[in-house]
């Protein structure tokens, strides 16, 4: 921004929230709730005249609050939720744009700021009290060499008026299409220099969020009803007029009081996008749901007739959308300010309405997606499926945990657990590199601490941190090292990540708080010695870093630091050859983060037997099933992982699979058909975090892994870990994995990994990008003989040896089998 400033309009209101999470009434009388009609947005205009010509025309601006602009009613950019979510105590993102094409002899630009993040009620107040701004301006270069900058200040006229009505992240948007922009309203007057900001405003780091215009989706099915009719249930059956299921099959006329519920067919973020006909003033109500009530009774947790939209696990978030019919023919509507977590679209009228077309399209960060792994079993590839999904979701903006009720937080601890997983699915590098700076920017005012949610959004509450959770930002860099190879980050973060860990001394060598511990655990760990494990794991990374960036005395001291957090560990947890805390999280822990290597043998041991005693189902929460395949398969135990990986009963990765799931789920019962939905007060069904699996698929199943010596795939480490478990290994009803392939677009090109079991023989092909080896380790066959390079290529593989029961072939540039 070269010399435009913020501004506001002198009449709008302060907004204030009380903490996000009060008591709002019963959440069953949200069902009946429309989202508030106020005053509109604060809006802005600003006239100007070309009487050269113009050579180049930039468009640069941001705002405190969500933004959308024009000139001459043509919409500025493809971008939307502009300008992202970032601290504003700290700072803001610019965007730029060519507008060239855009520019008359006479122009009229406006530009519309929501509440947004700064000051919707996803804010809390954290960022204050303050109004809603913007700040912009247009340059124009002549082709006479001259220049004219028109910049944000006084002379922008300003005032708050519709067609946007409304518009909250969590509840939603009310548009009137009778209430058209018109720059001449007598309400426009000069705006006010707005001086309450007191960060930085800096260019947008990685990638914006946008339409992924490829995964727009269409309705599987539309059912048409008004009212409902007794069905001996709690709450009845929705009374069904007509149900299509087929392409198009929302084009269809409602009479007034009539609904449809669409079924997209996939739990996604977004928004709708309808087209429609209506009498001017026809009130067209939008409602989402992620679930359908499935049988009207209030012991299985429905909150509404069968067939009508489970709501309840929005709960305070009104999580919909109003829109005022202008009666002028066919009519677009996509709401701008806010986005939903949906599957399902619930659309009624007050008045005869036609439904032309309704279209969901998928918001998100816009970054590429790398990653394709598939198997030749279904279910495993619809788990893979969920949790691409949930990615998409997601990420939108910051690595959020939920995108549909009044939530949508940077949670941390899902943050870095998923972080592995989503690296292989999509290129994060510059998405999770500026959430890196979002991590720094949370530790002002927090001496050191990075909290358990970035951006910040709490004063009193998180500020402590959390183990596994406020340690995610001395996890992620190793990610984004390992598998893009730029050391850079490292250096940019050091200093953050040493605050960090001065301030974790202040609970001696324990490290991060106990807050949430092995968060929605099936079987409980002492929070303790999940906070030892992550402190020595902090460590570790930190001596790690160290040594990359030639700092040899921090080096010493971090590893001096984890060699006293090991043994005050062993002091307090470990008693007689074992852990003095037997749950599964317990015995991942220790074996994953090295915290008593010379037990490793006996407690991979006991975590198997554990694992069998408990009928190959896992008891883990979020911390434990974020490391555990990736620590089975690190032990030696394979087969207890794919066993693990198949199962079906709950609590299992299938499991959902099986009950419908399109997205991973928070709670690994979310949903049964025997009890129906789980705990209101938490119960997402798109919480990305299990999805960590997809690493272990990706590193271990199909054998892709960055090498941290060689970091950026320039050099390839391939390691498949075929389903090798023998009859008496494989649990009751499960089925051997014979086939997977994955392909993972490295930043050094093209890696491709395949095995295939043809009868209990292995085949493998991998294929390796230009410039670049790769160590391939094969696993010894039954009858110990080595196995032989296949194929026009074969020259670009050499046997180097046998070691651990592998044999190890050095591979060059090119497609390679082996057998």
């Amino acid at each position: 921004m070269k010399k435009g400033v913020f501004i506001t309009n002198p009449s709008a209101k302060e907004v204030r929230h009380a903490y996000p999470w009060q008591k709002t009434g019963a959440l069953s009388a949200l069902r009946g709730l429309d989202v508030p009609e106020e005053e509109g947005l604060l809006t802005f205009c600003r006239a100007f005249e070309c009487k050269k010509a113009v050579k180049r025309a930039t468009s640069r601006a941001t705002a405190l609050g969500i933004f959308d602009m024009s000139i001459n009613g043509v919409r500025i950019g493809g971008d939307e939720l502009k300008p992202g979510w970032t601290d504003y105590r700290v700072r803001v993102f610019e965007f730029e744009y060519d507008v060239t094409h855009m520019i008359k002899r006479e122009n009229l630009f406006t530009a519309a700021v929501a509440n947004g993040w700064w000051a919707g009620r996803i804010s809390g107040g954290f960022y204050g009290y303050g109004k809603p701004a913007f700040c912009g301006e247009i340059e124009l270069e002549y082709e006479d060499g001259t220049a004219e900058l028109i910049a944000s200040d006084e002379s922008f006229l300003s005032c708050v008026q519709g067609p946007v009505m409304y518009a909250d992240i969590w509840d939603g948007e009310y548009y009137d299409a009778t209430k058209k922009l018109d720059a001449q309203n007598p309400k426009f007057e000069s705006s006010v220099i707005y001086n309450d900001f007191r960060g930085v405003i800096s260019p947008h780091m990685g990638e914006p969020v946008r339409v992924r215009t490829t995964l727009e989706r269409k309705p599987l099915s539309a059912t048409v009803y008004c009212g409902t009719e007794e069905d001996g249930s709690s709450f009845g059956k929705i009374k069904v007029i007509s149900q299509k299921s087929c392409e198009g099959c929302e084009k269809l006329r409602l009479a007034a009081g009539e609904s449809v519920i669409l079924d997209m067919g996939q739990n996604m973020v977004g928004r709708p996008r309808l087209r429609l006909r209506a009498a001017r003033g026809t009130k067209v109500r939008i409602y989402f749901a992620e679930m359908l009530n499935d049988g009207g009774e209030a012991k299985h947790g429905n909150d509404g007739p069968k067939g009508s939209l489970y709501i309840q696990n929005y709960r305070s978030a009104l999580s919909r959308a109003l829109y005022v019919a202008s009666g002028e023919g066919e009519e677009e509507y996509a709401p701008l300010f806010t986005f939903f977590g949906f599957r399902h679209i619930e659309i009624k009228t007050d008045g005869e309405c036609s439904l032309i077309s309704v279209r969901g399209e998928v918001l998100g960060t816009d970054m590429e997606e790398t990653g394709f792994i598939e198997t030749d079993n279904e279910e495993v590839n619809k788990l893979i499926s969920n949790i691409t999904w949930g990615a998409r979701g997601n990420y939108l903006s910051v690595p959020t945990d939920c995108p549909q009720r009044d939530e949508r937080l940077g949670w941390t601890g899902d943050t870095q657990i998923l972080c592995g997983a989503g690296a292989y699915l999509m290129n994060t590098e510059g998405f999770m590199s500026n959430w890196l700076h979002d991590a720094r920017d949370a530790q002002a005012g927090f001496d050191g601490r990075y909290g358990i949610v970035i951006p910040r959004i709490w004063h009193g509450k998180g500020d402590r941190g959390s183990a596994a959770w406020s340690d995610a930002p001395v996890i992620v860099p190793y990610c984004l090292y390992t598998m893009y190879g730029d050391k850079g980050v490292i250096a940019e973060h050091y200093d953050s990540m040493e605050a960090y860990m001065a301030g974790l001394l202040e609970n001696g060598l324990k490290g991060p708080d106990e807050q949430f511990g092995d968060w929605l655990c099936y079987e409980e760990t002492d929070r303790a010695l999940i906070s030892y494990c992550y402190h020595a794991y902090d460590a570790e990374l930190m001596a790690f870093y160290s040594r990359v960036l030639g700092k040899s005395e921090r080096e010493e001291y971090y590893r001096a630091l984890r060699a006293d957090i090991l043994a005050e560990f062993r002091e307090r947890f470990v008693s007689f050859g074992d852990l003095t805390v037997r749950s599964q999280t317990a015995y991942l822990c220790a074996l994953a983060f090295g915290m008593a290597e010379d037990m490793r043998e006996e407690l991979a041991e006991k975590l198997k037997n554990k694992i069998i005693s408990n009928g190959y189902t896992l008891s883990t929460g979020f911390v434990g099933t974020g490391i555990l395949c990736k620590t089975l398969s690190r032990a030696g135990l394979d087969g207890i992982a794919y066993s693990l990986l198949l199962q079906t009963r709950d609590p299992s990765w299938l499991y959902s699979v099986k009950q419908g799931a399109t997205t991973v789920w928070e709670r690994w019962n979310s949903y049964t058909v025997e009890g129906g939905f789980g705990d209101v007060k938490m119960n997402s069904f798109n919480h990305y975090a299990y999805g960590a699996v997809l690493e272990w698929m990706f590193a271990y199943m199909a054998g892709i892994m960055p090498d941290e010596e060689n970091p950026g795939f320039a050099r390839i480490i391939l390691s498949p870990r075929p389903d090798m478990r023998g009859d008496d290994e494989i649990p009751a009803g499960q089925k051997r994995v014979k086939h997977v392939r994955a392909v993972y677009k490295s930043v050094r090109g093209t890696v491709s990994s395949e095995w295939e079991n043809k009868g209990g023989e292995f085949i493998y092909k991998f294929g390796i990008p230009a410039g670049v080896t790769a160590r391939a380790e094969i696993p010894v066959r039954a009858d110990g003989e080595a196995p032989v390079v296949k194929g026009e290529n074969a020259g670009a593989a050499r046997l180097l040896g046998k070691a651990d029961d592998k044999w190890i072939f050095e591979l060059f540039s090119g497609t390679c089998i082996i057998k």
